[in-house]
């Protein structure tokens, strides 16, 4: 109720256009390669696969975003916004990641599910080099927590993107 008392007017209207500027044009899928045909309807079906990124590759990813200032979620995006540009020939990435949406002390002790989904816009530019990338990462990662307040349900309604049952809106 608190929310929705406070997220309209003027207050919905810079949050809603944060994200209109942000999503305007975005790919409406991602094309990578795959062995099988995307099927005409989601099954949600899928695996895990487990991996170690060994401990001087993380060790140097610390000592980076500690120069750029930026975190290992921010590198680590960075690097998996470069590696499905590569696999598809896209240079524009759209990552959709989940946030706790507990940005506000008075809903730290309440108990429930606040998760958020956010949509972390990339432009991969193949002459910029990586610090470049981590530090627009960064700039698009803190600007997308400063308007983590729009469920992503309303965000879908609102800017009405090309639909399809095959694949995710705006991700």
């Amino acid at each position: 109720y608190w929310q929705r008392e406070w997220l309209r007017g003027d207050v919905l209207d810079r949050q809603i256009g944060y994200w209109a500027a942000q999503l305007t044009d975005t790919p409406t899928l991602l094309g990578l390669p795959t062995d099988r045909p995307r099927p005409p309807i989601q099954s949600y079906r899928g695996a895990n696969l487990s991996f170690t990124i060994p401990a001087d590759i993380t060790t140097r990813l610390h000592v980076l975003g500690k120069q750029k200032q930026s975190t290992l979620f921010m590198s680590l995006t960075a690097v998996f916004a470069i590696l499905l540009s590569r696999y598809s020939g896209q240079s524009d990435i759209c990552i959709g990641t989940p946030i706790a949406n507990r940005n506000r002390t008075e809903t730290e002790g309440l108990i429930g599910f606040f998760v958020n989904t956010l949509v972390l816009r990339t432009q991969i530019d193949d002459c910029a080099s990586f610090t470049q990338l981590l530090e627009d990462v960064r700039e698009t990662t803190l600007d997308a927590y400063a308007h983590q307040d729009v469920p992503f349900e309303q965000l879908v309604e609102t800017l009405k993107p090309e639909r399809s049952s095959s694949h995710h809106p705006l991700l």
